[in-house]
């Protein structure tokens, strides 16, 4: 097995049945530390496409998710792939979809990744 090759027994692909993180981001907003870990994608099928985590200094989490409307076809949406921090410190989350990658600011009430539009 090599780079992110699945084995073809169905096992994970991962150590430990675990993904590893691929990005790790930390931030400072309206007076709150936040990191956020986005785990390595899972291309299998019928796989989650939450692998993103927001971790509060207070110790709770919050999973950040597309728009609704781009889950009503599950198909659509692979997974967050990598973020980045604006000019002003605030993070940009990428979304692998199958028409293409989009970019959207994180909503830290809903969890909701908002404004998308084209990666690159």
């Amino acid at each position: 097995m090599t780079g992110n090759d699945a084995p073809s027994d169905g096992r994970s692909p991962h150590p430990g049945g675990r993904p590893s993180a691929v990005v790790e981001l930390e931030w400072v907003q309206d007076g709150e530390a936040l990191v956020l870990v986005i785990e390595e994608l899972d291309h299998r099928p019928f796989t989650r496409w939450d692998n993103a985590v927001v971790h509060r200094a207070d110790g709770t989490e919050l999973r950040p998710h597309p728009p609704w409307d781009l889950l009503s076809e599950p198909s659509r949406v692979s997974g967050f792939h990598t973020a980045y921090l604006d000019p002003e410190g605030l993070p940009m989350l990428v979304l692998a979809t199958s028409s293409g990658d989009l970019q959207g600011r994180l909503d830290l009430e809903s969890g909701e990744v908002t404004d998308l539009r084209q990666w690159r």
